[in-house]
This record gives C-alpha cells, structure tokens and sequence, in this order.
C-alpha cells in the first residue's frame, strides 16, 4: 500500500458503515408494528375539504354511534357490536356498516369488515380484538343517500378467569 492510502480507504469505511447502519435502521423501522402512517394521509390532506363537508353531514344527520366487544377469551376472535342511532335515539336500521379496527399500540394492524345488521340498530361482525387495551374503532354508515362516520375509542378486557 502507498503511503497516505490510509485516510482515503478509512473515510471510505465510516462512509460505508454510516451507509450500512443507515440501511439497517430504515429497515427496522418499516417493520416495527408500533410504529404507523395513517394510510392515504396525501389524499386525505388534498382532499381535507371534503373530509370537512363530511364532518358537517354526519352534524347534520345527527345520528350516534356506540361500539361494544365481548370480553378477550385467548385464541378465539370477539364479537364487536356497533349500535347506530338516529337524531330521536331510534335505531338505524337497513345501513351499510363497515368498521375498521386497531389497537393503538400496533396501529398498523388495521381489520377492515363489513358488519352484519342484527336489527334494532345493531350491526356486528367477529374480529380479532385478542389484546386487552385501547382500540379505535372507525364506522362507515351508509343508507339511501345518507352517508355517516365516526371513530370511537374502546377498551376492550379479558374475560374473568382467562389469565393476566
């Protein structure tokens, strides 16, 4: 090796290392369940506007939501139940209803399903809510022309005598 090769081949090292480091975190990152991003966040800021005039619909609808799940039994998926509300508190019913559900911790483990009208303003669906916690559960109501959103925040609990 000539003399002063040294510095050149040491720089191109840390270069290197920086380079492989750089891509080892990026790939941690992107594989870590915790960590999320909101999907379509582009479209939705472009599209806020509408994301507005629908905020004001659902006012002007006036109707309610409340979501209810089972107890946690470990191995077996929960029964979630949304109760959908109009402006009088008389049930919703003939909807459309869609939830999608997450638990906050592992936000990026998102269940999308269409639920399933047990009358009285009940809709329903078995999910994979199998970790006790905080869950947000995002509602999509539609009947006829009317179109109805909400997301609601949910604890869901272990069932007596299932462990820890």
């Amino acid at each position: 090796m000539k003399p002063g090769m040294g510095w050149p081949i040491g720089i191109t090292a840390i270069l290197g290392a920086t380079v492989v480091a750089n891509l080892v975190m990026m790939r941690v990152a992107n594989n870590d369940p915790s960590f999320s991003v909101e999907p379509d966040y582009y479209k939705k800021a472009v599209f806020y506007d509408s994301t507005m005039a629908q905020t004001h619909r659902n006012l002007d609808l006036g109707w309610g939501v409340q979501t209810f799940a089972d107890s946690i039994v470990p191995g077996k998926p929960t029964r979630l139940r949304v109760v959908l509300r109009d402006e009088t508190s008389l049930p919703v019913l003939g909807a459309t209803v869609q939830a999608t559900v997450l638990f906050n911790a592992r936000a990026n483990d998102l269940t999308t399903a269409t639920l399933t009208d047990e009358g009285a303003g009940v809709y329903a669906a078995t999910l994979p809510i199998n970790t006790p916690g905080e869950w947000e559960i995002r509602v999509n109501a539609t009947r006829d022309t009317s179109h109805f959103t909400a997301s609601r925040r949910m604890t869901a609990v272990r069932a007596l005598g299932t462990g820890r």
